[in-house]
């Protein structure tokens, strides 16, 4: 996981994370070895459904129009019919990204602890995986940090999913929820937290407050990079903790990551 964080001045190198600490960027080398791996297996996907044909023609159309496998096989299955594959084909290889999401999850198990950055950065990035429009979550969480359930607030356009607080205040009382993270992604990889984003949080944040229910985070989802809306330091500290001054979970939410 990429997790970047950033000050008011703008965006901070990226700081590449496995699990819940911090490592190398993944060498170039091993990288390439991933890529072809992934063409390998799609077309023995490709030679398993049409024994009877050549893939030949099918993997040099799908590699002069993808330069990486994911871009395949994260398509809409209209796009694949676009780029010359079969309705039937384009039908399996789109169901790709809701079955690996559904894996990914069934990983987490049932109820995993999210009580830190590092730890709902990873969870977050198994909901996004394939998904082409901006769509908006309430993670629920009780009182020792582990995971109730993930709300699906709204599904948006490419650029943009419509903010409901009414939604996000039914969900959580309804559930009993302790903590809550608002998480959402930008299809069009941008990093760089909007005006709107900005002003979804802190409308969440006083609603919350007077609730005792902490909004840990508003966490973006972008490509390969995870963004921390507190981490950004956009907003005053206080508004973070004023809910629960006191929680273990609230104070120690963004760990040792270094935000200088």
């Amino acid at each position: 996981m990429k997790l970047v964080l950033c000050r008011r001045e703008g965006l901070k190198p990226a700081l590449r994370a496995t699990g819940r600490g911090l490592s190398n960027a993944v060498p170039t080398e091993l990288l390439a070895q991933r890529r072809e791996a992934l063409f390998r297996a799609i077309e023995g996907t490709q030679a398993f459904m049409h024994k009877r044909a050549s893939t030949d023609d099918f993997m040099a159309n799908l590699r002069r129009r993808y330069p990486a496998p994911l871009y395949f096989l994260e398509s809409s299955r209209q796009a694949l019919e676009r780029a010359g594959v079969s309705r039937l084909d384009a039908f399996y290889y789109a169901l790709i990204p809701s079955l690996t999401r559904t894996c990914m999850s069934q990983q987490w198990g049932v109820k995993p602890r999210l009580d830190n950055l590092g730890a709902m950065g990873e969870y977050l990035k198994t909901l996004y995986v394939g998904v082409h429009v901006e769509c908006f979550y309430l993670i629920l969480l009780d009182r020792a940090g582990r995971l109730i359930r993930p709300v699906l607030l709204q599904r948006g356009g490419v650029d943009n999913a419509p903010f409901y607080l009414r939604q996000l205040l039914a969900a959580a009382l309804q559930e009993q929820a302790r903590f809550i993270v608002l998480a959402h992604n930008h299809p069009g990889g941008t990093r760089r937290p909007s005006n709107e984003d900005l002003r979804c949080t802190l409308q969440a944040l006083e609603a919350f407050a007077p609730l005792r229910i902490p909004l840990l985070d508003h966490i973006i989802v972008a490509g390969d990079a995870v963004v921390s809306i507190r981490g950004c330091g956009m907003l005053p500290d206080m508004l973070w903790t004023v809910a629960q001054p006191g929680s273990r979970i609230v104070n120690g939410w963004l760990g040792d990551t270094n935000l200088n």
